[in-house]
């Protein structure tokens, strides 16, 4: 039994993990679609950060597709004991809980293990939680204020969202210490960005109050065929590459389609559509980011572990995108009404437009050409409408689909009397029976759901769906509310073709007045005293506020609590100043057709009693016809405490300026106050980096907005301060040059004056030290701005960074007391110092202009006595073929003159000579120091150690005196600063003098005492040493080169004691070959003495 358990086990675990690797692949898919605009439902989560300890692993989701628990905690035990299918080290989305499991790799390679949900965590969250279960700051000594979570080698910003790095991506997330990271760049590939042709008609919102001519609304079909030349580029679904560094994903978005729409402006026909294309680019990818957040909303999923924090977070970002949402809207519907306006004004569509006679109401007109003439005619009105149908489009979004309790049966009390529940009480249900006899024989079910129906019509009517609403309640079993809704349709009639008899077809209610003013009674009508439930008293309040709207009866609907947002009371005063409208021009008709004839509908004096008396109780509104901005500041004074809070909030006072065009109050008084600090009203462009200024307290997602909002306002021709709105996108830019999103910039400084471009894009560069960086950085410049400005940018960038390091490195040398000699040793700063000068090696263009700040570099090392740093910049740092490219290069250089060009050169030519001799200086020494000639054993030895000891004798000895015989004199003529280039002299030429002294003399001494070479070989060799040190006064004294006059007294007498020691020496080697010439003469002499004495002695033999 037990074996048979065990082999049913294996085979389910088996096949649970089969299904788990399945879904492991299908969620990295998902997960790689990180602007999906809905979720996975096998995504959603069980808490935001809950610490793990165990291994990775996968399991299912709550669905847990068909296998119960125990199969997956079997599974899952499985998994963790068996090592082969851990994956390390992995980042990969968890179907449990829906969590994301994530892998943190601290300094020790040590791990840890946390499951976050990434919609809603941070990066600050993340990292707090990993530090934590290691324990780093007693473990390792990094606590984690300390840390930086660094994801694929990129830093990741602990403000950004865990899904703004990416969700699909495979790699470690690892912690480090903030000291040790560094930043790259990813960016998208830049376009070219145009100004706007200046012959390019467009017009703007505030020309609709200016416009006197009729309109024809034909938009959606536009844009529905509208050129696929003027289309935007596609909005990319994955963004995992540009969210490997924190960008919000709308911010990439609009930063795109920002560039794609200055890239394609000059193809454009159209330039209104083409604007008007750009607002449907913005909504759509606000509507997108809008759904993915509002699906990690709290009400969505369990909120088990969720910080408050975190869910506030959320709510302000769907709250603040949904504001800015339906900015964008508005503006695209007042737009539209602008190039309406402008179509007809400038002669389209003519066969619209009324002739001129028609201005007047005629007899033959029926009620719904007098609408037509009244939108055709009044912009005021058309503005209005709108203003409406913006205002209906927000609230379409809280319409509600109601329950189907009631069923196809109708009312449950119904029912229950037709069963004779009730037998023997006299219970009455039509329509007025609740509001006659009182509520206490309905059952609560009946009550509830009617309700519920009235909340469904009220929402209906306030999106501007009557017909929805109309069939809700035929659907619903109340069709005389449906004919009660269905009065306030025009009268209308046109000639149908459908039958032989040419019949006409008429519509609408012809006692419409009659209709509303019951309407209105019925608003205003109190819930009888009998009523006392609340459902009931409920559905009475909506019952008032839809009947209050239907008649235009705005203090009911202001007073309601039930409408209670800004929006509700917009819609409410703008529904009654409309209809105000419709029902003056009415009257007019009403009038006219009375004078040619008394047989007409509504000519008696009871209707027109009714008709002036609905006219008088809206008499007052006409003064919001002409300005409406009347209406808006009493919203800002309202009763509801809701309403004036609403109304004060930055998008609701744009979108309240922007229904009267009123762009220079936005900018001036809303977005500068918000934006710029009041006592600061200085024009400059300084980004202010190291600063804290007054918009950091700004959310991104409004100086996202307002940067855009003033580019478009600009582009379309509206009228306001344009310093301001240049102050408000420099805001933007320093908001992504602090978050490192360079790839962005040039496509908002290049709108700016040319001025503020180069400035702006000068603090960027400086802010920058990776080189690649640099080099995107450049890159997206010169595509945005052409080379002519990026030349200016390098060459002030260079100036500005090298000042600033050198005062940085003058005040470290400072501080340290060291004095100034020729061996201080590079320090950082020298090589940021070295890095700055890289800039200006990206195009040829600038090589002359990095050579000549090769050249300024050059000479304040060379002060500072760090000649370390100047061969590391002259060897290592410039291209080898700088002279070269120079040279063929030279008419296409852009900032400096061939004159300049030369001497530096030359300069640059002398830096390279004296490195070189400095640098085999360096290498006889080496020789010199590396094997002495007295730890020599061997004759071979010595003879090889001499052969490497000439060699580098012969090399140093050439470099230094190609320095001390350079043309002319070496840095001679090469600046326009003199005494500079004397002090240079007087610092370089004198060790070259005395060094080349000293390899002759110190060779010449080493060959001497060599142990197993040749007496009169080493002389040999030592001699031509020793008499060209003594030659070094001929270089010194010659007048050509000058070479005396970089020497003092004090070195003059220094080198004369070297030339006596050359002398003693050269004299000592001489008399030794004397003496070796005697030893050899006196030799042959003995011999033939000895054979003598030998023959004499052996003779008396």
């Amino acid at each position: 039994m037990t074996g048979r358990s065990s082999s049913d086990r294996a085979r389910r675990n088996a096949a649970v993990q089969r299904l788990m690797d399945n879904a492991d692949q299908s969620l990295s898919l998902l997960a790689s679609l990180g602007d999906a605009p809905t979720l996975t439902a096998g995504l959603i989560p069980d808490s935001s950060l809950a610490p793990s300890s165990e291994s990775f692993h996968f399991s299912s989701t709550s669905t847990n597709f068909g296998i119960p628990d125990d199969v997956n905690v079997a599974a899952r035990d499985e998994t963790e004991n068996n090592d082969t299918r851990v994956l390390d080290p992995v980042v990969h989305p968890s179907v449990h809980h829906g969590l994301l499991h994530v892998k943190g790799v601290f300094p020790d390679q040590s791990t840890e293990f946390v499951d976050v949900d990434p919609r809603i965590t941070t990066v600050r969250d993340l990292k707090h939680a990993l530090c934590e279960c290691r324990d780093s700051a007693r473990a390792l000594g990094l606590p984690a204020r300390d840390a930086r979570v660094m994801f694929g080698g990129q830093v990741v910003e602990d403000a950004w969202l865990v899904v703004d790095c990416g969700v699909g991506f495979e790699g470690a997330i690892h912690i480090v210490k903030a000291t040790t990271v560094a930043n790259s760049f990813f960016s998208r590939s830049g376009k070219k960005t145009q100004r706007p042709d200046p012959k390019l008609s467009i017009s703007s919102i505030s020309s609709v109050y200016q416009q006197e001519q009729p309109s024809n609304d034909e938009v959606m079909h536009q844009l529905a065929t509208f050129n696929h030349s003027l289309s935007l580029g596609n909005v990319p679904s994955s963004r995992g590459a540009l969210f490997s560094r924190h960008v919000r994903p709308e911010e990439a978005f609009f930063a795109e389609m920002v560039a794609d729409f200055y890239d394609n402006l000059e193809r454009v026909e159209d330039s209104d559509l083409y604007c008007e294309k750009l607002l449907i680019g913005y909504i759509d990818v606000l509507q997108t980011r809008l759904e993915k957040l509002e699906a990690a909303l709290p009400g969505n999923w369990n909120t088990r572990g969720t910080s408050m924090m975190a869910q506030e977070r959320l709510q302000n970002d769907i709250t603040e995108l949904r504001d800015e949402r339906n900015t964008w809207r508005l503006l695209f519907e007042l737009r539209q009404v602008c190039r309406t306006s402008k179509k007809l004004s400038d002669g389209e569509d003519r066969s619209m437009m009324l002739d001129a006679g028609a201005e007047e109401l005629q007899f033959e007109m029926v009620e719904d050409d007098a609408v037509r003439l009244l939108e055709t005619r009044n912009e005021t009105f058309k503005v209005q409408k709108a203003v409406m149908t913006w205002l209906e489009s927000i609230a379409l979004e809280s319409t509600l689909n109601i329950s189907d309790k009631r069923g196809a049966s109708g009312s449950r009390t119904l029912r229950m009397m037709r069963k004779n529940v009730f037998s023997g009480e006299g219970i009455n249900m039509d329509p007025d029976a609740v509001l006659r006899d009182g509520d206490d024989r309905i059952l609560p079910d009946d009550m509830e759901d009617e309700a519920e129906l009235m909340k469904a019509v009220w929402l209906f009517i306030r999106a501007g769906r009557m017909s929805d609403a109309i069939d809700l309640c035929i659907r619903s079993g109340q069709p005389w509310r449906a004919a009660s809704l269905s009065g306030g349709n025009f009268v209308g009639a046109s000639e149908t073709n459908e039958r032989k008899d040419l019949q006409v077809e008429r519509w609408g209610n012809p006692l419409r007045v009659l209709w509303k003013s019951m309407c209105w009674r019925l608003s205003e009508q109190a819930a009888d005293r009998k009523v006392l439930k609340s459902n009931s008293l409920l559905a009475k309040k909506y019952e008032e506020l839809i009947y209050a709207a239907l008649s235009g009866n705005i203090p009911i609907m202001t007073k309601s609590s039930l409408c209670e947002s800004w929006e509700d009371h917009c819609w409410a005063f703008l529904q009654g100043i409309t209809e105000q409208q419709l029902d003056e021009i009415m009257f007019k008709l009403l009038k006219v057709k009375m004078q040619s004839s008394q047989l007409i509908v509504g000519s008696n004096a009871h209707y027109l009693r009714h008709f002036s008396s609905l006219l008088e109780k809206t008499k007052y509104l006409k003064r919001y016809q002409a300005d409406l901005d009347m209406l808006f500041d009493e919203l800002r004074g309202s009763q509801s405490e809701l309403v004036r809070m609403q109304a004060n909030q930055p998008h609701r006072q744009i979108q309240a300026k922007l229904v009267t065009a009123k762009f220079q109050y936005i900018v001036s008084s809303v977005l500068d106050t918000l934006l710029l600090n009041p006592k600061d009203d200085s024009y400059h462009w300084d980004l202010q980096l190291d600063s804290t200024i007054k918009s950091d307290e700004i959310s991104s997602i409004f100086l996202r907005f307002a940067a855009h909002f003033i580019m478009f306002a600009s582009f379309t021709g509206e009228q306001f301060d344009e310093q301001a709105g240049h102050m408000i996108v420099k805001l933007y830019i320093r908001h992504l040059v602090k978050h490192q999103q360079l790839q962005f910039v040039p496509i908002y400084a290049s709108r700016l004056p040319t001025v503020g471009a180069i400035e702006i894009y000068v603090q960027m560069l400086s802010s920058v030290e990776d080189t690649l960086e640099r080099e995107l950085c450049v890159k997206r410049i010169v595509e945005n701005a052409g080379m002519d400005v990026l030349s200016t940018v390098l060459q002030v960038v260079v100036e500005r960074l090298c000042d600033r390091y050198r005062l940085v490195a003058q005040q470290q040398q400072q501080k340290k007391g060291e004095l100034v000699s020729s061996d201080v040793p590079t320090t950082d700063i020298d090589r940021r110092r070295i890095r700055t000068i890289g800039i200006l090696c990206f195009y040829p263009e600038h090589r002359a202009e990095m050579l000549i700040r090769a050249n300024l570099l050059t000479r304040q090392f060379l002060l500072e006595g760090k000649f370390a740093a100047v061969k590391e910049l002259v060897e290592e740092s410039l291209p080898k073929d700088l002279i070269g490219a120079l040279e063929m290069n030279c008419d296409t250089q852009l900032l400096r003159a061939d004159d300049e060009i030369k001497r530096a050169m030359r300069e640059f030519l002398c830096w390279r000579a004296y490195v070189q001799a400095s640098t085999q200086f360096d290498l006889w020494r080496n020789c010199i120091n590396n094997s002495g000639a007295e730890v020599l054993s061997l004759y071979s030895k010595e003879k090889d150690y001499l052969d490497d000891l000439m060699l580098h004798v012969s090399r140093s000895a050439a470099a230094m005196l190609e320095v001390l015989h350079f043309e002319n004199g070496w840095l001679l003529g090469c600046s326009n600063d003199a005494n500079e280039d004397v002090a240079i002299r007087r610092r370089c030429l004198p060790p070259l003098v005395f060094n080349l002294h000293f390899i002759q003399l110190e060779s010449a001494k080493t060959i001497m005492r060599l142990s197993h070479y040749p007496e009169d070989a080493k002389a040999e060799l030592a001699r031509p040493l020793l008499e060209k040190s003594m030659e070094v006064a001929d270089v010194v004294a010659g007048d050509h080169y000058g070479v005396y006059n970089a020497l003092d007294q004090d070195h003059c007498r220094d080198l004369l004691h070297g030339f006596r020691e050359s002398a003693v020496a050269l004299a000592f080697v001489e008399s030794m070959a004397v003496c070796d010439q005697s030893e050899r003469t006196r030799l042959p002499c003995d011999h033939k003495r000895d054979e003598g004495d030998t023959a004499n002695v052996q003779s008396p033999q």
